[in-house]
């Protein structure tokens, strides 16, 4: 792969090469499946960038709104072509919450047209008359006829050229465009293709919304760049239906696939074993777990589950990336790896810093699982005074190489704050993500997010661990999301529960005060509200994190339906203080970190 080659570059030579070679097929809902060659993304994408260009500003910002399947992978390709700045996004959606994140983004990255298609033509124009500006022009790939007068065909795209934009999940704060370079795919599909030995004759297959970096990067340009061939299927598709991605993987001999944990958890609860007839596993090298944090018992689990099928020791492996890094930070390792190192280490120790593993005498714990070696990008662990943490000691994960994005659209302030750091040896620019964590022996462990931790008495909770303690104390509860947050001085939680767990007599008031125990001993600090919530209450964003600030404000606003709740006793003035550490410490690192995606 030339260093300096665009996905432009590198799609030329495919097609040049063997313009007959799959690239990418799409897998109905029905389990039909439609097939795009080289040969004919070429041809489709320049028609549908010569119809933009006769008709829009090169360099203009173009919304993708389709959802998953060839149109969307034909105009973002045609919108590379053609010089413009996309903007892969997913239809505006029923629900409220999906309606407003399309606004945002819309608003925000001041686009110039949406590109849609006929079957989606209506939704989208609906949602456009309400929401853009009225100069914003829809502009149907379906309906492309070649110009009147022929157009030029537009220089490629140099490495320094922005390729599109890709709006952050907002799981601390309101989506962020990071502007996303040629140059930064390029980058990253090189890194990503020595770290796992990928080449040309790879498969890859996704649920992934290619709307989303995960999905868009690692499941869709990586292989466009590597001329191998990816299958794609509807994420509403595999949450309903799991094993049909399963029975993906094993007829196509997929080698490669990715997903979020709850993906792979959601597998080993709802497929059945009678499903699983004639599945075989055996050529997936890698089924990488990313995008959320990713959790042991989940990848003992998927392990377990499906090595009958042929599943090989260690395919199921964590990793690490943000959009901010384009997507990939560290991967697992190379041919022949083992299991994913999940040590118990100790969470009082942990509470004050350090990663140390647990012992017999120790008392509460929790496995951190190890995400891998960074490939392409540096990585330093920073402490609060700008200085390099030795191995076992926690801070904030700091990164800079040639994947890290050209910063966030529009927003110099954040861009300088996020993308512009230097360490106190006035080295730099480093890239802070926000993220807390811990480097081993090369490998990079997560603990946590900044915003999010919880500090009482100077030690450092994470909302996860205190999250687990609860989600025990109740098998309705035990893999339902929940939130614990700070408010005030008080610590609060949110649990999503069956609506049947608290019909008994009784049920509610005693669970709820088991949880407010657990709660009180397991921080040492003034417990506030504890509510039980329907499924579904939790927020979370499109990749299935759970946004723990956006819970606390719908609980604060009255937005939220609580099931029961437990009042917490009346407020007293506390000497130990309880706060989100973007509040009450780290105020220069919090203030503007970045959204974790991977």
């Amino acid at each position: 792969m030339r260093d300096s080659a665009t996905l432009i570059d590198r799609l030329r030579e495919h097609a040049g090469l063997d313009p007959h070679r799959r690239a990418v097929t799409f897998v109905g809902d029905d389990g039909t499946q439609s097939t795009l060659t080289y040969g004919e993304l070429e041809t489709q994408s320049r028609k549908i960038a010569e119809g933009l260009t006769a008709r829009f500003e090169c360099g203009s910002r173009v919304l993708v709104m389709l959802p998953n399947g060839l149109d969307f992978v034909i105009a973002l390709v045609a919108c590379f072509r053609g010089g413009f700045i996309a903007v892969p996004m997913p239809l505006p959606g029923r629900f409220a919450r999906q309606w407003e994140r399309s606004s945002v983004v819309a608003r925000d990255a001041a686009a110039t047209a949406i590109v849609t298609a006929a079957a989606h033509h209506d939704e989208v124009a609906n949602w456009a008359g309400r929401e853009c500006d009225p100069a914003v022009e829809l502009f149907r790939i379906d309906g492309c006829e070649p110009a009147a007068v022929a157009c030029a065909e537009s220089a490629p795209p140099r490495p320094t050229d922005v390729a599109f934009l890709q709006y952050t999940s907002g799981s601390t704060s309101a989506p962020k465009g990071v502007v996303v370079t040629h140059a930064n795919l390029t980058a990253h599909a090189r890194a990503s293709s020595r770290a796992l030995g990928l080449d040309g004759d790879d498969v890859f297959c996704s649920w992934l919304p290619i709307h989303h970096d995960f999905g868009l990067i690692g499941m869709l340009l990586v292989p466009l760049h590597l001329g191998a061939t990816a299958y794609l299927m509807s994420p509403t598709d595999f949450v309903k239906r799991p094993a049909r991605w399963l029975q993906l993987l094993s007829r196509v001999r997929a080698t490669l696939t990715a997903g979020p944990n709850f993906g792979y958890r959601h597998c080993c609860d709802r497929v059945r074993s009678e499903q699983l007839d004639g599945v075989d596993l055996s050529a997936l090298r890698y089924a990488l777990n990313a995008s959320e944090p990713v959790e042991a018992d989940t990848l003992d689990a998927f392990a377990d589950r499906f090595a009958p099928y042929g599943l090989r020791e260690g395919a199921a492996a964590p990793a690490y990336g943000l959009a901010e890094a384009t997507l990939g930070v560290t991967y697992p390792g190379g041919a022949g790896h083992g299991p994913a190192s999940t040590p118990l280490v100790d969470l009082e120790e942990l509470a004050r810093g350090r990663v140390v593993r647990a012992t017999q005498a120790t008392g509460a714990t929790r496995r951190l699982v190890g995400c891998g070696v960074p490939h392409g990008v540096e990585v330093r662990i920073v402490d609060d005074r700008g200085d390099s943490a030795t191995d076992g000691v926690v801070g904030e994960v700091w990164l800079r190489g040639e994947t890290v994005a050209a910063g966030y659209w529009n927003q110099e302030t954040q861009t300088n704050a996020t993308f512009l750091a230097r360490l106190a040896d006035g080295s730099g620019p480093w890239l802070r993500t926000g993220d807390l964590g811990a480097m081993i022996d090369d490998q990079l462990y997560l603990t946590g997010r900044i915003k999010e931790l919880l500090i009482v008495n100077g030690r450092n909770l994470y909302p996860v661990d205190l999250e687990r303690a609860l989600q025990q104390q109740h098998p309705g509860l035990d893999g339902r999301p929940a939130a614990v947050f700070a408010v005030g001085s008080d610590v609060v939680a949110v649990l999503e529960c069956s609506p049947s767990l608290v019909t008994a007599p009784g049920s509610a008031a005693q669970l709820l005060s088991a949880l407010a125990q657990t709660l009180a001993e397991t921080t040492g600090a003034s417990v506030g509200d504890i509510v039980l919530t329907a499924p579904g209450s939790v927020s979370r964003t499109t990749s299935g994190k759970v946004q723990r600030s956006r819970t606390r404000s719908r609980l604060a606003d009255g937005s939220l339906t609580p099931l029961a709740t437990f009042r917490g006793s009346p407020r007293q003035a506390r000497a130990s203080m309880v706060a989100s550490a973007g509040a009450a410490s780290r105020p220069a690192t919090t203030s503007h970190a970045s959204e974790r995606s991977t």
